[in-house]
């Protein structure tokens, strides 16, 4: 009895549970910002491939596994102890984005810091969001270019803001279109789109679904616009590494004023095969991507750690590969270019005709030519690419994506009859995909004979159809009009093998010709590098903070280091590094200076006053307040050097300093180049910077201002020809000198200067990038090399490329540093320039 009063009991709970009265709320659930925006062609398709079982050409990931080396260091991360299952660092895991710093920084030519211009996010998709969120406000227009990946424009709406399009178009006529390089954007259309209310533009390059990877001058067509107008851009490079025949991924924030204006967009999960790892990235200028981190933080917060663990160790190996046959980043496009030639020979042989990709997962292909007799009534009022697609799901086995899914509505009508495939798939995949495509093979229709109307053309067209599936191929083709039994398929296949050889001969010559205008723009470039005024090429001094101790005085230290300064200055010295003779280990860029007489830190004492003395003079209040270690520099002699110009000198550079003034939206800076009049450069920039302007040719006398722009502080060197002073590094140690160089290569020409070298005037230099020259203390290089724990040599020799006595007949003793460096470069000058001279020559001859 107990049982069952016990079932009893619990039935009627049940019961009771299961009759409770639903409330439900009278008011809207939903925010307004998700109207519009419910739709996803992802969902859509992905469970309709699912539901019929379909061979899966649609979504774009791979099927099969990423490398064994990004496996192996998952592995190893899931099993490295407590601290790969619990948070790491909210803005990335301190591993991953100090490699992809390491990375990106010689791509972009830009020092990239890890902690402060990189955001981890979960996938591309996420950055993009942050992109979005941080960045677009309510009533901003950004220009998305056609052919777009989806989350775009919902992305731009959620975020209160206004999408409007400009498409890529094919840049020739008819069939004729058989690559994505000929989609070209219109420079004057997409120029009528800048509004003073647009905010940045989105790029997809390698584009999806198209494979359009944009040309350098595309780029800087979109970057002149972007910096003329003052917008952002938004940049998704996921396919970056996925680029054929000879196509180059070219970065826009590698091009000049771009950086500080550009998010770039990347996925571990594009670049490694890992999909569903979703570990992605932005990369910023540290101002853009703080406001990213704001959304981040507030939002997903973390990543996974063990994931990004896997992907640093993926791009630690991929630097030290980086261009060799054995980089991952040259393996998979070489294998997904033969996928790529499969897919599109299979859709030729069926009379569709691909738009071969230039890069990216992807091929679009026009389904014109088909004709289908839809028996589904319910998507009669849907776009005719997405009628055909869901009829090859249902009908055939075989997903793909309709293409108008990436344009506007405004836009989409123009593009609905392209579908597109994807070939990042197994072998196995793609030869399911084949058998079905090869069931409409042509020896599978028979021809109704149409009669042109005009009776006086003496011609028929033929009609192919299929009516067991209800296809039908329209192929103009003339025919003779005589009446004929039946069909010579042998000649009809002889045929249509002649017309693809055609398409093959017009694809070849169309590679050839863009062969030859690459080589004549690489050709004009090389001579216009030639023909430039300027020097590429650095020279780099490095000496011991110690040969302040010398001096037995404060005036006595401070007129020293003006002397170093006047005497790299005479020979146009690029770069000044301090290093300290004792190998302290101090940090070599942090923290302040602190020297104060005999007394203070010789190595920073010396750096302060060399600084001091290379800014202009109109510049020195807002750089160095009042300091003891700068007590006596007013009685130096001054640099006088080019860029310290008077009130009134003409010249096409100038420093200057950003003002802290308010600006109009859409205009630039104010600047304070030592002139007369304030100059408005072409971008907005923190105020307190200090920048190089070129001034603007023509000026309006009667303006209140000057027009510029900013150029890196190389420019008036390279393209002006001008000694443009020298920078100022601190290193810790004689191992630092080299190791911290600011130049992503290094040096690749170093000496060592001793009394026990090789006589200067035997030697003789060859060409070089960046020339390194070192001078020893009281005690030579063999202090420094002794006191530096990290080098493990007792002969500073090995050190260097080239091994020299600069002042032969004398010793240490004898010869002052400041004085060793003027009888150095002495000697050393015209062997450079002969260095240089003797290529010119040679290249003339050649």
């Amino acid at each position: 009895m107990a049982i069952a009063r016990h079932i009893v009991n619990i039935t009627v709970r049940q019961t009771t549970v299961k009759n409770l009265p639903k409330t439900i709320m009278s008011r809207r659930l939903h925010a307004s910002r998700t109207e519009g925006v419910d739709k996803n062609v992802w969902v859509e398709f992905t469970q309709l491939a699912a539901d019929y079982k379909a061979v899966n050409l649609g979504q774009g990931f791979p099927d099969f596994s990423p490398p064994k080396f990004v496996q192996e260091a998952f592995c190893k991360a899931v099993n490295g102890g407590p601290s790969m299952h619990q948070y790491t660092r909210a803005f990335g895991h301190p591993a991953l984005v100090k490699n992809l710093a390491k990375f990106f920084s010689r791509i972009v030519g830009h020092e990239i810091d890890p902690f402060e211009d990189i955001l981890v996010t979960v996938g591309a998709y996420q950055a993009l969001f942050c992109a979005f969120q941080a960045l677009v406000d309510k009533g901003d227009e950004v220009i998305i270019v056609e052919p777009f990946f989806d989350c775009y424009q919902p992305m731009v709406k959620t975020a209160g803001g206004t999408a409007v399009y400009v498409p890529l178009r094919p840049g020739v006529e008819g069939n004729s279109v058989l690559s994505s390089g000929d989609w070209v954007l219109s420079a004057e259309e997409l120029a009528s789109k800048f509004t003073p209310r647009t905010k940045a533009i989105v790029i997809n390059t390698p584009n999806n679904p198209l494979g359009k990877v944009y040309k350098r001058e595309e780029l800087q067509m979109i970057a002149d616009l972007c910096i003329k107008h003052d917008v952002l851009c938004i940049t998704d490079e996921v396919y970056e590494w996925l680029t054929y025949d000879g196509a180059k991924h070219v970065k826009i924030a590698s091009l000049p004023g771009m950086w500080e204006r550009t998010i770039t967009v990347g996925s571990a999960g594009k670049t490694f095969s890992a999909t569903g790892w979703k570990v992605g990235w932005a990369m910023s200028s540290g101002h853009i991507i703080k406001h990213m981190k704001t959304v981040h933080q507030n939002s997903v917060y973390h990543c996974a750690t063990a994931a990004q663990e896997a992907v640093a160790h993926g791009f630690e190996r991929e630097y030290e590969l980086f261009g060799s046959p054995e980089s991952y980043f040259q393996q998979l496009p070489a294998m997904l270019h033969h996928k790529r030639a499969k897919l599109a020979s299979c859709l030729e042989s069926v009379g569709l005709q691909p738009v071969m990709p230039e890069g990216g997962y992807f091929m679009i292909a026009d389904i014109s030519s088909i004709k289908v007799d839809f028996n589904d009534h319910s998507t009669e009022d849907e776009s005719y690419d997405f009628r055909f697609v869901k009829w090859l799901i249902k009908e055939k086995g075989l997903a793909t994506i309709p293409v108008s899914a990436f344009y506007s509505p405004e836009h989409g009508k123009e593009f609905d009859k392209y579908i597109r495939f994807c070939f990042v798939k197994e072998d196995s995949t793609l030869n399911a995909a084949e058998d079905i495509l090869r069931k409409w093979s042509l020896f599978g229709f028979f021809i109704q004979i149409i009669i042109d109307g005009d009776p006086d053309v003496n011609k028929l067209h033929v009609r192919y159809v299929k009516m067991s599936t209800g296809v039908a191929m329209k192929r103009p083709k003339t025919m003779s009009s005589q009446p004929e039994e039946g069909v010579n398929w042998k000649k009809r296949k002889a045929e249509i093998k002649e017309a693809k050889k055609q398409r093959k001969e017009v694809k070849l010559i169309k590679q050839l010709e863009k062969q030859k205008q690459q080589e004549a723009a690489e050709r004009a470039e090389d001579e216009q590098s030639q023909n430039k005024k300027g020097r590429d090429y650095t020279v780099s001094v490095a000496l011991p903070g110690s040969v302040l101790d010398n001096a037995q005085s404060t005036e006595l230290r401070t007129y020293l280091a003006g002397q170093i300064a006047r005497a790299c200055v005479v020979f146009c010295i690029d770069e000044i590094i301090v290093f300290d003779e004792q190998g302290e280990d101090v940090k070599s860029v942090e923290g302040e200076f602190k020297g104060v007489g005999k007394k203070g830190q010789a190595c920073i004492q010396l750096a302060r006053i060399l600084q001091y003395l290379e800014c202009p003079q109109y510049l020195r209040k807002w750089f160095f307040p009042k300091h003891q270690d700068l007590q006596y520099a007013g009685l130096l002699n001054p640099l006088d050097s080019p860029h310290h110009m008077r009130i009134d000198e003409e010249s096409e550079y100038r420093e200057g300093i950003v003002l802290d003034r308010p600006t109009k939206q859409g205009k630039g800076s104010l600047v304070n180049c030592g002139m007369r009049k304030d100059v408005r450069i072409d971008k907005q920039l923190q105020s307190g910077l200090r920048v190089t302007v070129q001034l603007s040719k023509t000026q309006g006398r009667e303006s209140k201002i000057y027009k510029g722009v900013v150029v890196a502080p190389h420019v008036p060197r390279t393209e002006g020809g001008l000694y443009w002073g020298y920078t100022v590094r601190l290193a810790s140690c004689l191992s630092a000198v080299f190791s911290e160089s600011p130049y992503k290569e290094g040096y690749d020409l170093t000496i060592g200067t001793s009394e026990r070298g090789n006589h200067v005037d035997q030697t003789t230099l060859s060409p070089f990038k960046h020339l390194l020259v070192v001078f020893g203390g009281l005690q030579g290089l063999e202090a420094s090399v002794d006191a530096d724990h990290n080098l493990d040599v007792s002969d500073p020799s090995v050190l260097f490329d080239l091994y020299l006595n600069t002042c032969p007949g004398q010793g240490s003793r004898t010869i002052r540093t400041e004085e060793a460096i003027l009888i150095s470069m002495a000697g050393l000058r015209q062997k450079i320039t002969t260095a240089f001279t003797d290529v010119s020559c040679s290249s003339l001859k050649n």
